[in-house]
């Protein structure tokens, strides 16, 4: 918790008074109280718990169309948004933004068909975390999936998203096939 300097000195103020050696009475000590809530109250400060529950942060998206012969390190953008708390993923640019420090859980699943694949990676502003290696070549039917999971420490403005690895975004399933989803541990 961060505390202003006016706000520690009001409140090593209203320490010093209240302690006050001892010679008030605790009706003296509650109405004092009274009278510095309201004047901090005025001063804009709000009483908070601190144990207040905390805004929910995850997402929940997914990819609607195919794609394919994607460029290298091009993100993979997952355009349909099934949930949103705390708005911090942007369907328009794929990317998540942290609101607030902390750990944050992402995981990501790719789909493909025979014959074609998929390799993706996560990345953290920019870096590589951690790889999906979505390959249909070598089976003669079906489809494939692959998925993978990070947890990342990330500050406020941090941003995480999911690129193709190289040139290896050959072929995704759209249909709701593929999905990137995060929440704040």
């Amino acid at each position: 918790m961060k505390i202003s300097s006016s706000a520690f000195v009001l409140l090593l103020t209203f320490t010093t008074i209240v302690s006050g050696g001892g010679h008030e009475t605790p009706q003296q000590v509650v109405t004092r109280f009274n009278n510095y809530k309201t004047i901090c109250t005025g001063l804009g400060y709000q009483n908070v718990r601190c144990d207040a529950p905390k805004k929910d942060i995850a997402f929940q998206s997914s990819l609607t169309k195919h794609l394919q012969n994607m460029n290298n390190e091009e993100t993979v953008i997952f355009d349909k948004v099934s949930l949103n708390e705390g708005n911090a993923y942007n369907q328009k640019t794929g990317e998540f933004t942290a609101a607030v420090e902390g750990v944050y859980s992402f995981s990501w699943k790719m789909f493909t068909s025979r014959g074609k694949y998929f390799i993706t990676h996560i990345v953290h502003n920019g870096n590589p975390i951690a790889y999906n290696h979505c390959d249909g070549r070598g089976i003669s039917v079906g489809h494939v999936s692959s998925s993978n999971q990070a947890n990342i420490k990330m500050k406020r403005g941090d941003k995480v998203w999911i690129k193709t690895r190289k040139g290896d975004g050959l072929f995704a399933h759209g249909g709701n096939w593929c999905d990137f989803s995060g929440y704040k541990i």
